[in-house]
């Protein structure tokens, strides 16, 4: 599973175009599961990525999960993957399209059992280790993935400064596999 960063180019425009590369190239290189995650970008260009995103993974045979916006999801017949804030304020799995997958992220055992009890499809546990996308915390570490894990029967991703490498000690954990940004996007995917 790949978790997807925002364009950083000041042109939307060009950052578009670069971004969709860089979904071409993962989806290339085998990454069959997308969570299209864009913070900051304008609503407008959100959108857009969104269309073409869920096209070029139809297209590939992927499974695109669209970052917490529901409506979004619905309308284009893709999953939808829930930040933890938002697992926390909703109270019954919301109703996507028919095959369509819910996911969250989890960050602690309480979060991981509301995930189970709205039926989410799997999880994200983390952050493992340290990763640029949370400055200054350390991350729980594989002992702490391994007993959360534990705590329910999901399937769980283990997320936070992981790359392809990491993908074996995932799985003596427990672990599905690994969700990444830098380490799986593009063309340094696994």
């Amino acid at each position: 599973m790949a978790a997807i960063a925002a364009p950083t180019d000041t042109d939307a425009t060009a950052a578009a175009v670069d971004w969709l590369a860089g979904l071409d190239a993962t989806l290339a290189n085998g990454i069959s599961r997308i969570q299209l995650r864009l913070p900051g970008a304008a609503p407008d260009l959100f959108r857009e990525l969104a269309t073409a995103a869920a096209a070029r993974c139809r297209r590939a045979g992927a499974e695109l999960l669209v970052n917490a916006d529901v409506a979004l999801a619905c309308e284009l017949g893709t999953g939808v993957h829930l930040r933890s804030s938002q697992l926390a304020t909703i109270t019954q799995r919301p109703m996507l399209a028919e095959g369509s997958l819910l996911a969250a992220s989890c960050h602690t055992a309480e979060d991981l059992a509301h995930a189970a009890r709205l039926g989410c499809d799997f999880v994200v546990l983390g952050a493992v280790k340290a990763t640029a996308s949370h400055p200054g915390e350390p991350g729980i570490g594989w002992e702490a993935f391994a007993a959360l894990r534990e705590s329910v029967s999901l399937p769980v991703y283990a997320i936070g400064g992981l790359g392809p490498e990491d993908m074996g000690d995932a799985r003596r954990r427990g672990g599905q596999g690994i969700a990444g940004i830098r380490a799986l996007w593009g063309c340094r995917g696994a």
